[in-house]
């Protein structure tokens, strides 16, 4: 028997930034600040033990507004959330065995198109970060029509990838990146992997 859902939402906080509203470049700006964060500052997430909360395989992380939010589903045992890095319905930071997640919620200012959400971060970071590299993009098909992309990212002395999924219909879009330094575990990569494309989108999305 699966087990039951077990939805996170700690607390409920005031709309952050890239809710609905924000200007035309904040996707693509909040996106970059994800990638820079895990390339640069991964380390610091990898040490900081004390700001680690234990997750439960198959917790629910909500990413955006009730009755409209992406779900990610944590795949196997062992992940750490960052309390500081993470805000509910908005961003969650996880991380495992040298391996890192980030996946942030980033509003949308009218109907999104993949392929130049993944073009627009791809000249901005090389403006922003030229230690960095995305890869081309592959298309992907989720859960209820959604649309994405994927591909190759590296930075930091970190190999992984970006995930970028948009749900038809809807006014955002959502961002995972996945890091892992060298040496770390295989398991806790595929896990990794699984959970940025096994998002899942609330029914009438497509």
């Amino acid at each position: 028997m699966d087990p039951a859902p077990a939805t996170r939402r700690p607390r409920q906080d005031p709309p952050g930034p890239g809710r609905r509203g924000t200007r035309p470049w904040a996707p693509v700006l909040g996106v970059l600040l994800v990638v820079a964060a895990l390339t640069a500052g991964w380390p610091l997430i990898d040490t900081a033990l004390g700001d680690r909360e234990r997750v439960a395989a198959g917790t629910a992380l909500e990413l955006g507004p009730d009755g409209d939010a992406a779900v990610l589903r944590v795949v196997g045992p062992g992940w750490g959330l960052s309390k500081s890095s993470s805000d509910p319905d908005t961003a969650y930071t996880l991380s495992r065995d040298g391996v890192g997640l980030a996946a942030r919620y980033i509003g949308l200012t009218e109907a999104g198109d993949p392929g130049e959400l993944w073009n627009g971060l791809r000249k901005v970071q090389s403006v922003a970060d030229s230690g960095s590299r995305l890869g081309a993009a592959r298309p992907l098909t989720g859960a209820r029509g959604a649309i994405g992309r994927s591909g190759r990212l590296t930075g930091g002395g970190r190999t992984g990838s970006a995930t970028l999924w948009l749900p038809p219909g809807r006014g955002y879009a959502v961002e995972i990146i996945v890091l892992a330094r060298p040496g770390a575990a295989p398991g806790a990569v595929a896990d990794a992997t699984a959970m940025a494309r096994g998002l899942t989108f609330p029914p009438g999305t497509s």
